[in-house]
């Protein structure tokens, strides 16, 4: 077996988490970090603008396995992972537990943003799915607002779950 591939179980040839968890990825590019330092801060910079620009339509919905209203909010590119935020006002309303909405993000990560990513032509190995209950900036702790966090490796138009 090669060791730096893990198949994921149920899905015949599909690839699971990478050896060593998400981590590994950030270990494969730490070499390239002076490199890139500069190219990022531009694009942290541009982004913004670009990103107000090319403003998606809105996507407002109901997720289908806790039924909560959602809202497309932003998507934040650092490939190979791309980072997909969602609003969902109800997360704070009530003590919601995780495995109410578990089963909405893997939905919305493979019906709608592995689209979002792609039809903006980026090629995703990672796509994390961000539901918050208010919109906040990405990286600013914000304790009050109720967040959750999942993690997809992705493979051929599939979102398969990796554990943190």
């Amino acid at each position: 077996m090669n060791r730096s591939r893990v198949y994921a179980p149920g899905v015949p040839g599909a690839l699971a988490a990478p050896v060593g968890g998400a981590a590994s990825i950030a270990r494969r590019y730490r070499g390239c970090r002076l490199f890139f330092a500069p190219i990022l801060a531009l694009a942290v910079l541009c982004g913004p603008l670009r990103a107000q620009e090319e403003a998606a339509p809105v996507l407002k919905d109901i997720l289908p396995t806790s039924g909560l209203e959602f809202t497309y909010h932003d998507v934040i590119a650092e490939p190979p992972l791309w980072r997909v935020r969602y609003v969902v006002p109800a997360l704070d309303t009530a003590e919601l537990p995780f495995e109410e909405v578990a089963g909405d993000i893997e939905l919305l990560c493979t019906q709608d943003a592995l689209r979002r990513v792609t039809d903006a032509g980026g090629e995703p190995a990672t796509i994390v799915i961000t539901l918050m209950s208010e919109p906040v900036d990405f990286g600013i702790m914000t304790p009050d607002v109720t967040q959750f966090f999942e993690s997809f490796f992705v493979q051929s138009d599939l979102c398969i779950w990796e554990a943190f």
